[in-house]
């Protein structure tokens, strides 16, 4: 029924596939309502897929960083070796043989992307866990035929440096054998 001057179109009564009746005064569109969960995902769930995107933009973000401090060290450490290290930490008196194997099994073991520095920190700087430290030092005491004494260490190994220091106090283990 048309009024003067109006043309507007009377409510319907529409029954949607997912069985709700609903009414539309909006240029006569119905909504429909379904109630499966691909159609919620796709019309609702849009907070989740910013907070998906915002967690996948994070990781990118932390990667990009760590690749940057990354690079930034081999440049800054570009001319670092075995050498120029053994030689820094043997004018303090310092084992060569200690301090080259140190830096190599760093190097080639626990795979550091970058040179090392006596004053780099095992955990901050290097990413080793406690266990890789304390792998490492298992490790080189038995390649440096030292005896592994945790009892000597007074307090936990921070830098590099203290690693050598550490191996470098652990007693020499001593052949023992029938003359």
């Amino acid at each position: 029924m048309a009024y003067w001057g109006h043309s507007w179109r009377k409510p319907s009564r529409v029954r949607t596939p997912g069985g709700r009746l609903s009414f539309s005064l909006l240029r006569g569109r119905l909504f429909v309502r379904t109630f499966s969960i691909p159609a919620w995902l796709g019309h609702r769930a849009w907070p989740l897929w910013l907070l998906l995107a915002l967690v996948v933009a994070c990781i990118a973000l932390l990667r990009l960083s760590a690749w940057y401090r990354e690079h930034k060290l081999r440049k800054k450490r570009a001319g670092v070796t075995q050498e120029t290290f053994t030689a820094q930490l043997e004018q303090y008196g310092f084992d060569p043989v200690i301090t080259g194997s140190t830096f190599r099994y760093l190097r080639e073991i626990q795979l550091i992307p970058f040179p090392v520095l006596p004053g780099d920190d095992l955990q901050e700087d290097l990413g080793l866990s406690p266990e890789d430290v304390d792998q490492t030092v298992r490790d080189l005491t038995a390649a440096l035929r030292r005896e592994y004494s945790p009892g000597l260490q007074p307090t936990p190994l921070v830098t590099v440096e203290d690693l050598i220091r550490f191996l470098q106090a652990s007693p020499r283990i001593t052949k023992t054998g029938a003359a």
